[in-house]
């Protein structure tokens, strides 16, 4: 990323990145990329699920409260994001579009692009982790080259399911 699209997004996400690059260069200058990259992956999802452990703390695992608290945080967020827009949000359903990623941006100028994905890879790992009752998919990422990251939720009321 060029000096002259360092904006205020920019800014503000390499405040808030600042251990992570700490954490990923020193992983990366002392491990080779195979183990730095695994690492960094249960790093990443550790965080995820600690975060949403306590955004989500007094609803129960697989229940519609769970998801609807977390459809409900996802639509906060993205109401004061220039970047992430929510798609779809039902019972059911949570469809979320980024398009930007500023942690990719950060690390692409601290050199660390090669383990930015094991960020990405937190999203599955949290949800099965935090909600054991929603599927996961993402067909696009930005840090694979796409032009965005389409984050897709389902609930799958486990009553429902077994009748």
């Amino acid at each position: 990323m060029s000096a002259s699209k360092r904006d205020e997004i920019f800014e503000q996400s390499q405040q808030r990145h600042l251990m992570v690059v700490g954490l990923l260069t020193a992983l990366k200058d002392n491990f080779d990329h195979e183990t730095a990259f695994r690492i960094a992956v249960e790093a990443f999802s550790n965080y995820m699920v600690n975060y949403y452990s306590l955004v989500l703390d007094g609803t129960e695992k697989g229940s519609q409260e769970r998801f609807d608290a977390f459809r409900k945080h996802y639509e906060r967020y993205a109401n004061k994001s220039a970047y992430c827009r929510i798609i779809e949000s039902t019972p059911t359903v949570l469809k979320v579009r980024y398009d930007r990623c500023p942690c990719a941006e950060v690390m692409e100028k601290y050199e660390l692009s090669e383990l930015t994905y094991a960020f990405c890879l937190s999203d599955p790992a949290f949800t099965k982790e935090i909600l054991p009752s929603v599927d996961f998919h993402r067909r696009h990422v930005i840090v694979k080259g796409d032009a965005f990251c389409d984050h897709a939720w389902t609930y799958k009321n486990p009553k429902k399911n077994s009748k």
